[in-house]
This record gives C-alpha cells, sequence and structure tokens, in this order.
C-alpha cells in the first residue's frame, strides 16, 4: 500500500518482441527431441547389444568345411571345440585356427563367419607323399615326416623303409635322423624322378638308397650334398638313356667319383635290396 492508504501501484509490463517467444519454444522442443533422439539410440544399442551376445539367433549351429578330403566338419568342430553355446560374433578366429592346425591332414585353415549361425572353414590338405613301414604296420606321411593316417592314403605311394620300432599317431612329426635324412633327399629330387621311385631306404642319415620301377637301386648315401648328387643322378640317367644302358645299381654316395653296376644280361632282373656284383664299372664323367 502506499503511504496515502491506497492500493500499490501495478508494475509496469514490458512488452516481449514475439520473435524471442517462438525462439525460445523453438530451443526447448529441439531438447525435448534430442533427449527422445538419445533416449531411442540407447535403447536400441541396448537392444542391438542383446542380440550381437545373448540372443539364440547367433548361436554357431553349422561348421561347414571347404577343400578338404580327408577332415570332416564333425573333427573340426571337436578340436575347436565348437558347440551351440558358442556365439558367432564372439568366436576369435586366429584361435580356432591355429587349433585346427593340429589336425593331421591340415595344412593350412581360413575361417570367416557367415551369419546367422555358420562357421566356414577353408582348409588346405597336405599331400601324401611316402608309406613308412613299421613293425606294427604302414603309416601315409607327408614330405616333411608328417603322419598323416594309419595305412595307405593311395595305391602309387612309394615304401619309406627305417630303423623305426615305436607307434606312431596321426599328426605326430617324425624325428628320427634316418627318415628326417631320408625325407631331406626326396624333397631335392626332381618330381618326375619321384614319380618313378617305388621303396625309399633309410636305416641312418649316412645309408640311403632308393630304388626305381625298373629295379635299378641308387646308393646315395648320406643326406648331405643334395644338389651335387642331384646334378650327378640326372646326368648319369640320361647318359644311359642315350646309350640304352639299364643298370643294376648306380653309385653316388661319392659325387665326384660315381659309378655305374650295367646288367649282366637283359634276363638278369635283380633285386633292389640285393644287387648282383658288378660285371664292369663305369665312371662317367655327369655333364654340369
Amino acid at each position: 500500500m502506499s503511504r496515502s492508504g491506497g492500493p500499490a501501484p501495478r508494475p509496469e509490463r514490458i512488452s516481449t518482441d514475439p520473435r524471442f517467444s517462438r525462439r525460445r519454444r523453438a530451443v526447448e522442443r529441439s531438447h525435448r527431441k534430442r533427449t527422445i533422439s538419445t533416449i531411442a539410440a540407447l535403447g536400441l544399442t541396448g537392444a542391438a547389444i542383446w542380440g550381437a551376445f545373448f540372443s539364440p539367433l547367433l548361436r554357431v549351429k553349422h561348421v561347414r568345411v571347404v577343400g578338404a578330403q580327408h577332415t570332416t566338419s564333425a573333427q573340426v568342430a571337436e578340436v575347436a571345440g565348437l558347440d551351440e553355446a558358442d556365439n558367432l560374433l564372439l568366436l576369435s578366429t586366429e584361435d580356432l585356427e591355429q587349433e585346427i592346425l593340429e589336425l593331421p591332414w591340415v595344412a593350412d585353415a581360413e575361417i570367416d563367419r557367415r551369419l546367422p549361425d555358420t562357421v566356414r572353414v577353408r582348409i588346405e590338405e597336405r599331400e601324401p607323399a611316402l608309406v613308412i613301414e613299421i613293425p606294427s604296420g604302414r603309416w601315409t606321411i607327408d614330405a616333411h615326416g608328417r603322419v598323416l593316417q594309419k595305412g595307405r592314403a593311395a595305391e602309387s605311394l612309394p615304401i619309406l623303409s627305417g630303423a623305426i620300432t615305436g607307434e606312431l599317431e596321426p599328426g605326430e612329426q617324425m624325428t628320427h635322423k634316418g627318415v628326417v635324412g631320408g625325407l631331406k633327399v626326396w624333397r631335392s629330387l626332381p618330381r618326375r624322378l619321384r614319380k618313378n621311385i617305388v621303396a625309399l631306404f633309410a636305416p641312418s642319415d649316412e645309408r640311403i638308397s632308393f630304388s626305381f620301377a625298373d629295379h635299378t637301386l641308387v646308393r646315395y648315401g648320406s643326406s648331405r650334398d643334395r644338389m651335387a648328387k642331384r646334378r650327378v643322378l640326372l646326368a648319369l640317367l640320361q647318359r644311359m638313356k642315350e646309350r640304352g644302358m639299364r643298370a643294376s645299381y648306380i653309385d653316388i654316395r661319392v659325387p665326384t667319383n660315381p659309378a655305374i653296376s650295367p646288367l649282366a644280361s637283359p634276363s638278369v632282373s635283380p633285386t633292389p635290396t640285393a644287387p648282383p656284383a658288378p660285371t664292369s664299372a663305369v665312371t662317367p664323367t655327369p655333364t654340369p
């Protein structure tokens, strides 16, 4: 009230530009929209996280193996520990690939995910090279001594004989010095020669020999000097072919002083393990 006892005067109103009011309301609406959008985005993110890590739709249901003849999907799933409790997106492909490499035939493995529930494994398998004989049976191995399976994987594989008496297991790596040396010799030979070898003898690293299908025995000796022995052997075989010769054995144990023992007559057919005594030794000078 005023000092005179009358009513207090009303404060003077200040008129506001309508543009400011519209701007304020627009800002408030924008804040509400952003809040709603944020809440919706969080909800969608939560649903996506749940779907990715907890949804049964992304559980591993199928393991598909590509490029393998001796490796099955069941073997891959077992060695990798895959089952329907695994989430497809949480799998460590690098760890799985390392596990799969433990399978005997697998040389390389590459894994990719196929949504929603499939693991595809592309496998490169090892090539069988020889069949090793031990007292308990025969085992197929590759050219580096990896044991692939029991028995003969293919009929055309040559036999490798060594001084091995123990048991073997698929996936095992051969460490016997004679076998290791014999495989080094095998890998050093050209493919066209390997195709004609029917038996490889490697009781030790110093006493390696092999036999061709025509019963010619090659006395190789130590696994050292492989490139020099390869050159000498190819030169001798070419010389024999040009002369129409057949030999009971070829001796390249000392590559600088090789020797050939020709067959005594066309009717003689010596065995690889017991060649006849040479009737005449020939020591050709190999072409380089």
